[in-house]
Formats: C-alpha cells, structure tokens, sequence
C-alpha cells in the first residue's frame, strides 16, 4: 500500500525490488491511492504483479474510508506493508482482521517533513502496526519517540541500488552528458540529483557553488531533478543570477535514467536540510563518485564510521565548499574515497539485501500465527 507510484525515491525502490522478490513463497499485490502518480505502474504489470489504484485524495473522507475498507475486506490480505504514512494510517485503523496476520510499515523519512494531520494520524495509530521498518538508525530514533505511541516491534533495513545498474556507464553516454549541457572538456563537475524543493537544500548548494568558483572557476555545477514545488526552479535560476554564478549552473530536469549524469560528477555534493536515508547520495558513492554532504539525517550512516564521504555542519555552505575544492584539487584522494565507497554499496546497500531482509520480516510474522 502506497500514497503514489510517480518517480520518486520510495517508488524507485518499491520498482527496483521486483526481480528480487520470492514469487515462489509470496503473492505480491500492489495498491496505491493517486491516479495521477502511475509512472512506474507500467513496471509492476509488465512483471505480472497485480497492481490497483484506489483514486484517494489526501485526506480521510467517510467515503475514502469506504473505499480502503472495502478493497481490504475484499482481498483478505495475510499481510499488509505500507510504505506512505496517509495509506498506513487508513489501513492500520481500516484493515479487516479475518486472515490478517501483520501490518508492516517501512518509514522512508522523519516525520518533520509531512504535514501536521498526517503525522499525528500515523503516529496515533503506531500501536496498530506489528513491525516498523525505518530507512536509518535516525529515523528509528524517532519512530520510538512517541512514548505510549510506538510500533510493537521496530527494525532498522536501509534502502538499496539495484546490483543491475551498478555496472559502469558507457563512457560515450558519459560523453553526451558532458555535450549535451555544454560543459568545457577542461572543467571539472559537481554535481547533485534530487526533486527541486527546499527540503534538498539548493539555495546553500548555490551559496557553496559560489565559493567554490572563487578558488576553482573551471568548475561546471549541474542540478539534476523535477520541480517539486511550483516556482522553485526560476527561484534557483534567479539566485544563481544574482551570485554571478548562472553561466556555470546547468539545470538538467528530470532525467529518468540518472546514472549517465552521475558518472559525469568529478563530485556529488548534497546540501539538504534533512533526510531520511540518502538514496541519491548511495546512487552516487554506487558509480564511484566522491561524496560532499551535509551530515543530516541518515547521511552518516550512508557513508559510515570508515567515512567514505565528506561532511559538513548543517546549513554550512564553507564547509560544503571547502570539501569540494579539497576534492578537486587531489585526484587520488578522491579516488581512494570514489573506490571506497562504491565497495561499500555494493556490500551494504543493495537492493536485493534489502527485499531479503524484509521478506524475512514477513517470514517472522508469519511463523508467529502458525505456532
């Protein structure tokens, strides 16, 4: 159960997980609520799985409810894993116990990122889910925080790169990249991917960008992503403008296969304000990228006690700089740090590890209702 299958990390995840999946001890169906959010719906029915859309708004009308209950009292599930909080709010309080043998929900971010109904909804009805699997240690921390409101039981399982993509990239894609926004041969890049909204932090990675330009002008910034918030874009366009730093800044969109732009970064540097755990980042270290980032949320754990990132203070746009000018200007440190970190993913942060991990999940609970 999803709020939407659109494009972004959770739904990635949620996509990337089908060919991974024990078809042989599970029978996986996929509900979601928004229509207009069906990017990747293409995905789950060319695998053959069973997939429905609800047509939910965001908000708990008596007839909304109708509708959760009646699908769930239709299908009878033996379990039930939620990966948005709207859905699994509904469906903790809505699900028909007959055959029901477990809620699962996976936490992908801190609660300070949704709106205030929705966060109290999920976490007055916490007690109602058996297990909550959170993206990161930080995440769990604030799942467990809600005194008499927690799950009964919480796990920890990180999100993952599909080993299949983790292959290198043809370097003539590399090349087109690098032709098509018109980036000089003789500049090296830094680069981000991530939705254009304020959570992602651009403003400080503009600000960051302008201090790196001082010591490195033969530097080209990249910003790879879709507009999230209306008017973000032309903000971040005007404010480049205004750091004189527009003619080094491409904004390349939305870019379904992102893994030609990352292999083009000489770095990829993250300015957000808070994450969950950093999917794009672990895409990023998984191409063998250097790493610069703000140490919010998850990133820590991303990148790990044998740090193979470079972190900055939050909202620290000198520091975030500093790194990247550190980087550029040391070819084998940033490779011994690019290397590093793609050993790391590969052994830590893979999606296959992932769906094992949960589906063991589902085994525990199931093992439960027959003993």
């Amino acid at each position: 159960m999803v709020k939407g299958l659109g494009l972004g990390g959770v739904e990635r995840l949620l996509s990337e997980a089908i060919s991974h999946l024990d078809r042989d001890r599970f029978e996986y169906e996929v509900c979601y609520f928004t229509p207009w959010k069906d990017d990747v719906v293409p995905e789950f029915e060319r695998a053959g799985i069973p997939i429905y859309c609800l047509d939910i708004a965001n908000d708990a009308t008596p007839g909304n409810m109708r509708k959760v209950r009646s699908f769930l009292k239709e299908k009878n599930y033996n379990l039930i894993h939620t990966h948005s909080p709207f859905p699994s709010a509904l469906t903790r309080v809505l699900a028909p116990r007959r055959e029901l043998v477990g809620i699962i929900h996976t936490e992908h971010s801190l609660p300070g990122s949704r709106n205030w109904v929705t966060r109290i909804a999920n976490r007055v009805t916490y007690p109602l889910c058996d297990v909550a699997i959170s993206v990161s240690r930080v995440v769990e921390r604030e799942v467990r925080k809600g005194w008499m409101f927690v799950p009964k039981e919480s796990r920890v399982i990180y999100g993952g790169i599909d080993e299949e993509a983790l292959t290198d990239v043809d370097p003539a894609l590399v090349r087109n990249v690098r032709r098509s926004l018109e980036i000089p041969e003789t500049h090296s890049v830094v680069g981000n991917v991530a939705h254009l909204r304020h959570q992602k932090g651009h403003d400080l990675w503009l600000d960051a960008a302008r201090l790196v330009l001082d010591e490195r002008p033969d530097t080209t910034f990249v910003v790879v992503g879709r507009e999230k918030e209306f008017g973000y874009q032309q903000g971040l366009e005007e404010r480049a403008r205004s750091l004189g730093i527009a003619d080094r800044v491409r904004f390349a969109g939305f870019q379904p296969d992102p893994y030609p732009f990352l292999a083009s970064f000489d770095v990829f540097m993250m300015a957000s304000e808070f994450e969950g755990f950093p999917i794009a980042l672990v895409e990023a270290m998984a191409m063998g990228v250097a790493v610069v980032s703000t140490e919010v949320g998850g990133v820590r754990e991303a990148v790990g006690q044998d740090v193979v990132g470079l972190l900055a203070r939050p909202g620290d746009a000198a520091g975030l700089a500093s790194h990247v000018i550190d980087l550029l200007g040391d070819d084998a440190r940033r490779s011994e740090l690019a290397e590093r970190a793609r050993v790391r993913v590969r052994s830590e942060f893979t999606v296959g590890r992932m769906v094992q991990l949960v589906e063991d999940v589902y085994d525990s609970l199931l093992a439960v209702s027959t003993n």
